[in-house]
């Protein structure tokens, strides 16, 4: 660097040591994301670069967002990264490091690709992020790694969102996140605004923000690069004209030594470096102008192809700019870069407008002549669009800007695409013979635009998109290409909801089509009965089976196979079981086959979900399984891949093994999901909580599961957190609450309701039980509004084995409200619930079974399903089911084990539906004792005390602990004094 460079790093001794900490942290095992700020030139990575100097302990990556024309690059970081991923790492570490990733990511750096290219399907953005994620972590796993985003105020929005994504997700992962970015450069109009706000209030984001040098630290900078103490004089100067800037320092010295006397050395830095530049040679500074207009890097053969003339003459012109430290050669020896970005700008802006053009113009034209010239560079057509709208050269801006949209779609850059395909657009009408030009007509880019818009989540702005295109088209024409657009309008509408009008708009376009089948015709049916299905429309299954027609008639198979899954989801629902399950095997195989893993994943939820609506418990686990191991393989394990994981958890939960399926679940909530994947997930977590007795956590679970539904109204969601509502308010003794809760959610249903209601209708019978139990110990009238219960088809009764075993047991309940005698119902109840294989109602069947034997006399008999009701409510940790069988037993004097009978005087009822804990706490309120003594006594915290008398008034429906002291004496509800 000609002598100008501070062989040692000056005056940022303590940013050095949280940097090097950060490091040490992350060798020790911990994720962490670091970001330094600080305006151009104040050494930022500089600092970087000192702190991770001679640790071979990390593995560093390092990748730099590129502006070009006032544009970031897409996902360059990410590129530049995985270059030095696989230049620096052996062919069989490579493979295994990559992994799944390795064809998706072959789509950004080509030489990723296997000897068949980079497959032919284009993934989302959300999947290329999981992988990424995926590599990060296989990476760590090896030693640890140090990942460094350069420059990200010029990332374009793609760069953006996965570095936000890798803020979010890299808990648990070896992985330090560091990330620079210019602290001037960041207005309010900047997208990377928001995201800082929002990563300035998360503990696990590190900042460093890095000032100008002091006076002292200016002094200590010049004597480091001069070799010795400076005088006063000289420190003023520098630090006066510098501000304290490390960059500025530099090359306000680098004049000096070039001859420049104080007063010639000029007031700015722009000044300064335009001043260096001059001092070339007029060659020399040609080509640096040259190399300006390309951007802060530019391969060789690219640099020398638009410089023109002879070779000699261009090393020649080269070799100054390069001994004057304003270009470097980059870490890779494929081309040349400013040394620092302010020397670029500088001498691009001191270009005449109509250089500027005349260079763009030759940029263009040799890429367009040799795209090879772009080295390895993947955004050969973005950076060819922006010179040729640099150039003023609208025709070929507007076809660059075609393939740019249609290359950044395939490189998961949708964002970028939908930029690219709208600036064509708004040229539109500017360039004659246009689609000679983009090489299709208008409607086909919008459709292209919304689709981009869609992918990166703009979905209102599709919308409209689409608007346009079908406004363009002639129904009469050209019905297949308006039926195509509205079968686009109606996926789109699907992301927002609004399923009712898609399927609208796809009724009335299969108006417009031709008789006959059709390609077109099957794609619409296909999400025609798609849309249908979602809604629980009954007309599904014709439109499912009309579409498979369709498609088998045309040889369309991905439709085919959408249609074959939408109609055994379906049909395993309404009809047949057997056939609907043969429909969704044979679906999801063609979907395999043909590598339609959206079709496949979709195929093994539907499948999942319709065997375990069958009871087969087992084999439901082992499809949501496969089709998780393919979520993870291609990257969506963090969104449809939770939705499987719910598939998994649920069969779980029915089995009895709620560990697993606990830690299951939490495993996939630590990954930031959200939206119906979290709430697929923190329902069934609610509803182990609930049944556990863990009320305030199964409250919580439900509140997070609603704020993730946000307006949705799908039966599996609502039906289920009604249950948990419900049960919670039973729990607490409000019945009157619970039995509203249940009646609200029983008057909402549709044809995939079924097999939700069913667990609603048993609580309420349950709940209307316990209201007249505790209506008969208190001698209060019972109730004569029973609860209503919806009128379902005789079908449904056998639906599935656990719909046959809620129908029996709520008839139980009934039996049980109305006083009458229930063993033989229980009985039933237990019989079903065993053929179910259902862990939890099946536990509570034996215990009401026990009850009602000990209640008819059979004490000796009850003692069989009361002891496995104790094994497996201790199992499961159901508390209040367990507490309910031990006092059950005490009561009764019947030995749960072989060691004797519990000694508890006997009782032939459970008033109130009091615990066997919340009995003692009774007994200690009626005696006077205070929360504080009740905790102490009972060795629980005071805090749980509360909670235990809190729910004793609620169900002994009185408003104070005297009155509950003065039923419970009345009543016999505690051992006499």
């Amino acid at each position: 660097m000609s002598g100008v460079v501070s062989p040692v790093l000056v005056g940022r001794d303590k940013e050095l040591v949280r940097l090097r900490a950060a490091v040490d942290r992350t060798v020790a095992g911990e994720a962490g994301v670091l970001l330094v700020g600080g305006e151009a030139g104040v050494g930022k990575s500089r600092l970087i670069e000192t702190a991770l100097d001679g640790r071979d302990d990390v593995r560093v990556l390092t990748g730099g967002c590129i502006e070009l024309g006032g544009e970031g690059l897409p996902l360059v970081p990410l590129v530049d990264a995985l270059r030095t991923l696989a230049r620096t790492t052996p062919a069989v570490d490579l493979d295994r490091i990559l992994g799944p990733a390795r064809p998706e990511l072959a789509r950004l750096l080509p030489e990723l690709a296997g000897g068949d290219g980079p497959p032919a399907l284009a993934g989302s953005t959300a999947q290329l992020f999981e992988l990424v994620l995926g590599v990060l972590g296989r990476i760590g796993a090896d030693r640890p790694l140090v990942l460094v985003v350069e420059d990200l105020h010029w990332a374009d929005r793609s760069t953006l969102d996965l570095v936000a994504f890798l803020v979010r997700t890299l808990q648990g992962l070896p992985v330090l996140l560091v990330v620079t970015y210019r602290s001037d450069e960041v207005d309010r109009r900047s997208p990377l605004r928001p995201l800082l706000s929002t990563w300035e209030r998360m503990r696990e984001v590190e900042q460093l923000q890095l000032p100008r040098f002091s006076r002292t630290e200016v002094a200590s900078q010049v004597a480091a690069i001069n070799g010795a103490r400076p005088d006063g004089e000289l420190v003023d100067l520098v630090f006066d004209r510098s501000g304290g800037n490390a960059f500025f320092v530099e090359e306000v010295l680098r004049s000096l030594r070039e001859g420049a006397s104080a007063d010639d050395v000029a007031p700015s830095l722009r000044d300064v470096l335009l001043a260096r530049v001059e001092r070339l040679s007029r060659p020399a500074q040609r080509l640096l102008q040259v190399a300006a207009v390309a951007g802060r890097w530019v391969p060789e053969p690219l640099l020398a192809e638009v410089a023109g003339g002879g070779e000699d003459e261009f090393f020649d012109a080269l070799r100054e700019p390069v001994d004057a430290s304003l270009l470097i050669v980059d870490d890779t020896g494929r081309g040349y870069a400013f040394r620092h970005a302010l020397t670029r700008d500088a001498v691009y802006q001191d270009l005449l407008p109509g250089q500027r053009v005349k260079l763009h113009t030759a940029y263009a034209q040799a890429l367009d002549r040799d795209p090879t010239l772009a080295g390895e560079d993947s955004s050969v057509s973005a950076t060819l669009a922006v010179h040729w709208y640099a150039a003023h050269d609208l025709p070929r801006a507007l076809a660059a800007s075609v393939r740019a949209g249609r290359d950044a779609m395939a490189a998961f850059a949708p964002a970028e695409a939908q930029r690219h395909f709208e600036r064509a657009l708004e040229v539109w009408d500017s360039v004659p013979d246009v689609e000679a030009w983009a090489g299709t007509d208008q409607v086909d880019v919008l459709r292209l635009a919304a689709q981009a818009a869609r992918d990166s989540g703009d979905s209102s702005r599709a919308l409209s998109l689409l608007e346009q295109a079908l406004e363009q088209t002639d129904r009469t024409t050209e019905p297949e290409r308006a039926a195509l657009i509205v079968e686009q309008r109606a996926n789109t509408l699907r992301v927002q909801g609004a399923d009712v009008a898609g399927t609208t708009e796809l009724e009335t376009a299969l108006t417009w089509l031709p008789a006959g089948p059709s390609a077109v015709r099957a794609t619409v049916l296909a999400s025609l009965a798609h849309g249908l299905q979602r809604l629980g429309d009954p007309r599904v299954a014709g439109a499912a089976r009309a579409a498979l027609e369709a498609a088998r008639a045309v040889g369309a198979r991905a439709e085919e196979a959408s249609a074959l899954i939408t109609l055994g989801g379906t049909v395993s629902y309404l009809e047949d079981a057997a056939e609907g399950e043969a429909a969704l095997r044979e679906g999801l195989r063609i979907a395999l086959e043909i590598g339609d893993n959206d079709k496949a994943l979709r195929g093994y939820a539907n499948l999942s979900d319709a065997l375990e609506t069958r009871g087969k418990h087992q084999q439901a686990a082992e499809a949501a399984r496969s089709g998780l191991e393919l979520a993870r393989r291609v990257g969506v394990v963090r969104t449809f891949g939770a939705f499987l994981a719910g598939n998994l958890i649920e069969p779980l939960v029915r089995l009895g093994e709620w560990d697993e399926a606990a830690e299951l679940a939490h495993e996939h909530l630590a990954t930031g999901v959200g939206d119906i994947f979290a709430a697929s997930l923190l329902e069934l977590l609610g509803y182990m909580a609930a049944s556990r007795g863990a009320v305030g956590d199964a409250l919580d679970c439900m509140k997070r599961a609603r704020r993730n539904l946000s307006e949705s109204g799908d039966p599996q969601f609502t039906h289920a957190l009604a249950y948990i509502e419900a049960d919670v308010n039973r729990a607490r003794g409000d019945l009157a609450g619970a039995v509203g809760v249940v009646a609200e959610a029983l008057g909402q249903s549709s044809a995939w309701s079924v097999r939700y209601m069913w667990p609603l209708i048993w609580l309420g019978a349950r709940i209307e039980a316990d209201a007249a139990t505790r209506a008969r110990d208190l001698g209060d009238a019972l109730s004569e509004t029973p609860l209503p219960v919806p009128a379902l088809p005789e079908s449904t009764v056998s639906f599935s084995p656990a719909a046959t075993a809620y129908d029996v047991m709520a008839a139980a309940e009934r039996l049980r409200r109305d006083g009458e005698p229930t063993v033989a119902a229980w009985r039933e109840a237990v019989t079903a619930w065993e053929a179910a294989g259902d862990a939890w109602p099946l536990t509570y069947a034996r215990f009401r079974l026990g009850e009602a034997l000990c209640a008819d006399g059979g004490r000796e008999e009850a003692v069989e399903p009361l002891r496995a009701a104790a094994r497996s409510a201790a199992s499961l940790r159901a508390q209040p089911v367990l507490d309910d069988v031990q006092a059950l037993a005490r009561r009764a004097r019947l030995a749960l084990d072989e060691r004797g009978a519990a000694p508890v005087a006997e009782q032939v009822a459970s008033p109130f539906a009091l615990t066997d804990r919340e009995r003692e706490v009774l007994t200690l309120v009626a005696a006077g004792r205070s929360n504080g003594q009740i905790a102490a006594e009972l060795f629980i915290s005071p805090k749980t005390a509360s909670v235990h008398v809190s729910n004793i008034l609620a169900k002994l429906g009185v408003g104070g602990r005297v009155e509950a002291a003065a039923v419970a004496h009345r009543l016999g509800l505690i051992p006499p004094a």
